[in-house]
């Protein structure tokens, strides 16, 4: 893949910021998925929710925003990966660390399906709490169907590993 320049630069912007980002813990304990399932945030129908529903699903869980270049060249990679893996009992589960309307425009521009609901502060505390100690996007976790954490991907991710990560866990 080739990326221009300025692409190069929003993405070093977005690193730049999301290490730049207040609340840095100096060390993080082992990744809680206490505080994804049961933060309230909102769908895009602007309905309160909990990720609740999702425990016992191979999930990818992926802390994205709008403005963040490296979340535009994924998104249309997670919905090739939600479309081949969704009937394998995996989900994707997109957070988007943006404003309501700007995340509805934006999912609907790129085709997307799988669940995503959005959320301020609450939303980065999640990531927080699943180990993202320096607030990056894209922030990406693979969680097992026992909800543990089996990776977390801090920036963007190399093409194919997903896949290589969720094949035997969807088995």
């Amino acid at each position: 893949m080739v990326v221009s320049r300025t692409g190069r630069f929003i993405a070093l912007a977005c690193l730049g910021w999301a290490l730049s980002a207040p609340g840095r813990a100096a060390e993080t304990a082992a990744p809680s998925t206490t505080s994804l399932y049961a933060t309230e945030l909102k769908n895009l129908q602007d309905q309160p929710q909990t990720l609740e529903a999702y425990k016992g699903k191979v999930s990818v869980v992926y802390f994205w925003a709008t403005w963040c270049a490296p979340c535009q060249i994924e998104t249309p990679k997670l919905v090739r990966l939600y479309d081949k893996f969704k009937d394998k009992g995996v989900v994707v589960i997109g957070i988007a660390l943006d404003n309501a309307d700007k995340v509805r425009a934006f999912t609907k521009k790129m085709g997307v399906a799988y669940p995503t609901v959005y959320g301020g502060t609450s939303a980065i505390q999640i990531g927080r709490d699943l180990g993202n100690d320096v607030g990056a996007v894209p922030f990406t976790v693979i969680l097992d169907r026992d909800g543990k954490v089996v990776e977390t991907i801090k920036g963007d991710t190399p093409d194919g590993k997903l896949e290589a990560i969720l094949a035997p866990l969807a088995g």
